[in-house]
């Protein structure tokens, strides 16, 4: 009885050290519908991993149209995806805004539902090029 009982003492210890190995793994690369690849990494930040020289994001409109080439949890694009919902009857699109912060951009598309419920969806491009959602709307539709 002993030594089944440590014989499955120490697998439940081998279990829990190789699933703590794994869980911390360095960054996850996926492709997106389009082809290009993506890389998401451990801060949970973004990044498009096949550009032959990395972008620095300089502009609103750069910054905006990474956010929208996201891909998008529910197949498509991000862009694709709002728009599609934009389309609804019960909701008004109030468009694509870009604020400029000290290491980068935040992009917000924001979407007015029965002209009450406001639903933003937000994102911070680093300078870098690095992408991470930054609220629980533009989580749930970005494609880990």
């Amino acid at each position: 009885m002993n030594k089944y009982l440590s014989v499955n003492i120490l697998s439940i210890f081998f279990i829990i050290i190789i699933s703590a190995t794994v869980s911390c793994a360095d960054d996850i690369s996926a492709i997106a519908e389009d082809g290009r690849g993506v890389i998401l990494h451990d801060d949970g930040t973004w990044e498009f991993g096949d550009l032959t020289k990395p972008v620095e994001v300089k502009s609103e409109e750069q910054a905006k149209e990474l956010v929208k080439n996201l891909p998008c949890s529910r197949g498509g694009t991000v862009d694709q995806y709002l728009i599609k919902k934009a389309e609804t009857l019960s909701v008004d699109d109030l468009g694509w805004q870009v604020y400029a912060i000290e290491d980068g951009f935040e992009v917000e598309r924001l979407l007015l539902t029965r002209k009450k419920i406001e639903s933003k969806y937000r994102w911070h491009v680093y300078k870098s090029g690095k992408l991470k959602p930054l609220n629980n709307k533009a989580i749930g539709i970005t494609k880990e």
